[in-house]
């Protein structure tokens, strides 16, 4: 997993990076320029998409999405560690279902058509919700071996 998070990171940085140049762009077009960027819109508004679908996998791969642990402060290791398995299996559920099959379905419907700025197929855009679910897929799992590995030191 630590390749992943290492290629991820560095992807995550790359779009950050882009993201700020195409910012700057915008601003300077727009205002030093007086002649507005038409692709730069759409290039940020998809990074940004991009980003969140890659980055919400890191994140919960890292342990660093956001969590409300108010009710299971109080439980024991081994209620603490079922409580936790649950939510995993919750998320890989609904990262296959919904992100991978339901990702798929709509990145399968956008065939043939494209962006109107950038000119780029749509399905290029739409593709980050499977993959993203494909991560959250990878992430989860590792998550659960990581569990069950807990539970058996627990006993």
């Amino acid at each position: 997993m630590k390749i992943l998070d290492k290629i991820l990171e560095t992807v995550l940085g790359l779009m950050v990076a882009v993201m700020v140049l195409g910012c700057f762009w915008q601003v300077f077009t727009r205002f030093i320029l007086n002649s507005p960027s038409k692709y730069t819109e759409e290039l940020l508004r998809y990074l940004l998409i991009w980003m969140t679908m890659i980055g919400v996998p890191y994140a919960f791969g890292k342990d660093r999405h956001l969590s409300i642990n108010l009710v299971t402060r109080g439980f024991s290791e081994k209620a603490s560690l079922m409580t936790k398995v649950g939510i995993e299996i919750l998320v890989l559920f609904l990262s296959v279902f919904v992100m991978i099959a339901g990702g798929w379905m709509v990145t399968m419907n956008s065939a043939g058509q494209i962006s109107p700025a950038l000119h780029m197929p749509m399905e290029l855009y739409y593709a980050c919700v499977p993959i993203g679910g494909v991560l959250m897929v990878l992430y989860g799992l590792n998550h659960l071996i990581t569990y069950s590995k807990q539970w058996k030191e627990a006993k």
